[in-house]
């Protein structure tokens, strides 16, 4: 099947790839949160999960991803995937693309609002609410402390005087993608090719062929524009162009910012060697600023 032109605005997008990108959250919820496609879900969180987990997740029950406010003036909360599994163990699964300075705080607040909203009403509910766990991929490098360059980040509750013990109550996983860059060939682990395919599906032409199994012949069938609807395939292409009409803001408004440092410089005193080597804009470009 040809890729399909799809126009947003005044602007219109073709596809660069057979394959859709899995960051892009649509196409993300089409691979993992698909009706009937529960096993895909349940494997993907037990690759990233495992030393989170008492047991491996057997299966899950995909659940309505959108949490209201308690009262209007509440925020209401709208996930990517929400699931359960048989235990009643609640998982938040996340794709961030844009960055966010308090990206660890939203997630901790969108696992307290699902906390929150398993309590049941009436007096005799004694808080035992389910273990409660959130998988958050980001396509960006979030604020973490320490200087570390784990691809895999955990936070859970633990005794400070003892931090051997631990809580299972609640748990974070931060799957930072940019820090993955292992080539196609070296990814022989089953976390290393779901890594590579959520970072690079898109620029294929085919699966590839050491990615073996029911898991990787599913994800890629999923993630085939040839697979999508024309509702799937328009809010796809709608995302990536706001995506890139994001970065072009953002490119504006980062050369604007620069220009009128150089200026600001001119106006100083300030050298062409200097300015050109402060803001890397060309000497002729700080020229014509004169």
């Amino acid at each position: 099947m040809p890729r399909k032109a799809v126009a947003v605005g005044n602007a219109t997008f073709i596809p660069p790839s057979r394959y859709a990108q899995l960051t892009n959250d649509h196409a993300f919820k089409k691979a993992f949160a698909t009706e009937g496609d529960e096993e895909q879900l349940a494997k993907m969180l037990n690759v990233f999960l495992e030393k989170k987990l008492a047991h491996p997740i057997k299966n899950v029950t995909i659940k309505n991803p959108y949490m209201p406010g308690e009262m209007k003036k509440n925020r209401d909360a709208v996930l990517d995937i929400s699931c359960e599994d048989k235990n009643g163990n609640k998982f938040i699964v996340e794709m961030q693309v844009n960055p966010q300075k308090l990206f660890v705080k939203r997630a901790i607040f969108y696992t307290g609002v699902s906390i929150a909203k398993s309590g049941k009403k009436g007096k005799n509910w004694d808080f035992n609410f389910p273990n409660t766990y959130s998988l958050n991929f980001l396509d960006f490098e979030p604020y973490l402390e320490g200087n570390h360059n784990d691809i895999i980040r955990y936070i859970s509750l633990h005794d400070d005087d003892y931090p051997e013990i631990r809580y299972d109550y609640l748990g974070l996983a931060f799957v930072i993608l940019p820090r993955f860059k292992k080539a196609v060939e070296k990814c022989l682990s089953f976390q290393d090719q779901l890594l590579f395919s959520l970072r690079y599906a898109h620029t294929l032409g085919s699966k590839p062929k050491h990615f073996k199994g029911k898991f990787f012949d599913r994800l890629f069938d999923l993630a085939k524009f040839s697979n999508f609807t024309d509702m799937e395939y328009s809010l796809y292409t709608a995302r990536m162009m706001a995506k890139a009409d994001r970065k072009a803001q953002l490119e504006y408004a980062e050369e604007k910012g620069v220009i009128r440092v150089a200026k600001n410089m001119l106006k100083e005193g300030s050298s062409l060697a200097f300015i050109a080597r402060v803001t890397s804009l060309p000497k002729e470009q700080i020229i014509a600023l004169r």
